[in-house]
């Protein structure tokens, strides 16, 4: 009798199964078969309990699973080892009926890895299911809490709040305002040339406490005049370059971005195919450290090649908010050097294999000469400082295999060594006198903050403890591709993101009103998490913590936030509603309107996106087969929404309303509001 192993994608299943061969059937979960329902939050005070529904193809999914169980002998349970992994587990043994159903991981694609997995199986960690789900309920939360309220005060439906996502588009809008607020200051400095070497002005020890910059143009242009300087000192030194640590998430997905021009959605699309198809360990993690198997092939690899191998395994220190359950992003197999069905997963590929490698080789070693000069002459009663440094490679160590770290600024990086590099300090002597060949005025300008690029925005989030390795990507594509609050300057090609006017409207209308919005929250949330992922803190104390603050902050938002567009006969706000038919007009409608045909039904034209003249309600074709009035068809388009057709005649006492039926009223299934 077979066994059956369920993972979360089906590029896993023919890989594994050309693996392990008979005796097994792989079959895909192709990720959650349960979630909350879309139409409703699906958790409620006082107990909090998630209500979960079949996805869109969750049931027919969970009925292949479930048949194909029932043929094999021991299920095993393979989805990925992160908090989404362990609930999509959990979801499939509820929706299955499990009894015991074992639990595997594994992160790597490999005859071996798969084998110890399976002699090794364990059971469903409850404590990072129960984390998920906090993830998951906190964000539904926010998003059906506020959502709602932030909508109405801006008069656009369309606009919604996330834990999450509003937080990233903060971060682009709260830098495009110090861009917009930075004022340029000019400033000095000077060069002198000794021939084939030179030595730049130090400027810092003739400012002023709280001063930055030299401003004096004049003072700096006689430095530029010199014509001789005295040696204070000239030391030789040795400095060492360190390998970068091997990849983590939002390293490779920087690196990609820098080397190879990759969106964080690209990476992790070339970098998801990569490991299924056995190439590299799995690729959401935040540990930089290799497994022992690893470090002893690195080894081996090194020796056979001739790679000059460090003599203690480097260890690397993860992020403080690390969870640590995978090691790093490494190849499956280092004496594999290329690997990839595409050009983007080859060039991945290759990075992956070339940090891996290099984070085990000896420092790079460089010979470095620091000259301190003095002007022999005093300047307005001041000695000039200059300082002359040179750099030559004497061992390359890691970079016989790259040059530089491919995580940094490409620009940068190759600027500051090149500069260092070509400058020749000779073997001074202290009180030496020389000569200036000529002297240079340096004349600079203080730049305003560079705007966020999509790598630079994941590399901040991780900074600021906000998302994990498995949201970047997601966070990035929401704000941009889904939502519309942050936009790419140049449509083509990786590059500035710049704030949209919905993005920047979103966040002056949340900012400073709720809490979720500060960057700590976002952090402290994440540490609560893990927190609920270790058994230290309960599901409930922080859901139920959560909802009573967005409580309050919703009731004083409602009460000193004053609708963008307030309705003339209630005050509510006024909602723009776009037609479900081209033909028809966009027109504003009062959001104290109920579906019951009860509140207020003020209506307005629409005027170039604000509200015009008041009109009445459009009757349509159809009538009420109670009292004969027309029906009018009402609509609420995005989450929470309607659609159906009440009578005009409503204010006369008739309460009738018929459910949409592709357009028109279903007659038959006629709804009647009891008077109270």
């Amino acid at each position: 009798m077979t066994d059956l192993i369920i993972v979360e994608s089906p590029g896993k299943v023919r890989t594994i199964e050309g693996y392990l061969g008979a005796g097994y059937k792989v079959a895909a979960s192709v990720g959650h078969i349960r979630d909350l329902p879309e139409k409703r939050m699906g958790i409620s005070p006082p107990d909090f309990r998630p209500e979960y529904v079949f996805t869109e193809r969750g049931k027919e999914v969970a009925s292949r699973l479930k048949r194909l169980a029932a043929e094999c002998q021991n299920v095993y349970l393979a989805t990925d080892d992160d908090r989404e992994g362990e609930a999509i587990a959990w979801h499939i043994q509820q929706a299955l009926g499990l009894q015991n159903p074992k639990r595997i991981t594994f992160t790597e694609i490999t005859p071996s890895a798969l084998k110890q997995a399976l002699a090794q199986p364990g059971t469903i960690n409850l404590g990072k299911v129960a984390a998920q789900e906090a993830r998951r309920c906190l964000d539904r939360q926010v998003g059906y809490m506020v959502s709602p309220v932030v909508a109405e005060q801006l008069g656009d439906r369309s606009f919604s709040a996330g834990r999450v996502q509003s937080v990233a588009v903060r971060l682009v809008v709260d830098r495009e305002e110090e861009i917009a607020a930075h004022v340029s200051i000019a400033h000095f400095g000077a060069t002198l040339c000794f021939g084939d070497w030179t030595a730049k002005w130090q400027t810092k020890p003739l400012l002023q406490d709280g001063e930055e910059y030299w401003t004096d143009r004049a003072f700096a242009e006689q430095v530029a005049q010199l014509k001789s300087v005295r040696v204070v000192s000239c030391q030789a030194t040795e400095s060492k370059s360190s390998p970068p640590a091997p990849f983590i998430t939002s390293t490779l997905q920087k690196a990609a971005g820098n080397a190879c021009g990759m969106s964080p959605k690209d990476t992790m699309k070339a970098a998801q195919a990569l490991y299924e198809q056995g190439a590299i360990t799995y690729m959401r993690t935040d540990n930089p450290n290799l497994s022992n198997d690893a470090l002893k092939a690195i080894a081996d690899y090194c020796r056979e090649n001739g790679l000059p191998l460090v003599e203690t395994p480097r260890k690397f220190k993860a992020k403080g908010n690390a969870q640590g359950a995978h090691e790093c992003i490494r190849p499956s197999k280092m004496s594999v050097t290329e690997a990839g069905e595409t050009d983007e997963q080859r060039k991945l590929y290759r990075l992956i294999w070339q940090r891996t490698i290099c984070s085990q080789l000896q420092d790079a070693r460089f010979d470095v000469r620091t000259a301190i000069l003095e002007s022999v002459d005093e300047i307005d009663g001041k000695v000039i400082t200059l300082l002359a440094r040179g750099k030559k490679l004497a061992f390359p160590g890691w970079k016989s295999l790259v040059a530089q770290d491919a995580a940094e600024d490409p620009d940068k990086a190759a600027s500051d060594e090149a500069t260092e590099a070509s400058n020749p300090v000779p073997n001074v002597n202290a009180g030496d006198q020389l000569e200036v060949k000529s002297g240079e005025l340096t004349v600079s300008k203080t730049n305003p903050p560079a705007r966020y690029t999509e790598v630079s925005l994941v590399d901040e989030l991780e900074k600021r403890g906000i998302g994990r390795p498995s949201t970047y990507s997601a966070i990035i594509e929401n704000i941009i591709d889904t939502r519309g609050y942050v936009e790419k300057i140049d449509k083509k090609v990786p590059g500035p993101l710049r704030p949209t006017p919905r993005g920047v409207r979103l966040i002056k209308a949340t900012r400073g009103k709720f809490k979720f919005l500060e960057y700590d929250f976002t952090r402290i949330a994440e540490e609560q998490l893990e927190a609920i992922a270790e058994g230290k803190t309960t599901f409930k104390a922080l859901i139920s913590n959560v909802h009573g603050k967005l409580v309050n902050e919703i009731s004083d938002y409602k009460k000193n936030t004053p609708a963008a567009h307030p309705c003339p006969q209630c005050g509510r706000g006024l909602m723009l509603n776009m037609p479900q038919k081209k033909k028809d007009s966009p027109w504003w409608g009062c959001s104290g309107f109920e579906p019951d045909g009860e509140g207020c039904d003020y209506a307005a034209e629409d005027n170039n996106g604000t509200p015009g003249k008041s009109r009445a309600p459009e009757l349509s074709e159809f009538e009420c087969k109670s009292c004969g009035k027309p029906l009018i068809h009402r609509t609420k388009e995005g989450e929470g929404g309607w659609s159906f057709f009440s009578c005009s005649g409503y204010k006369a006492g008739c309460k009738q309303s018929y459910p949409d039926k592709n357009g028109s009223p279903a007659y038959e299934s006629p709804k009647v509001k009891d008077d109270e």
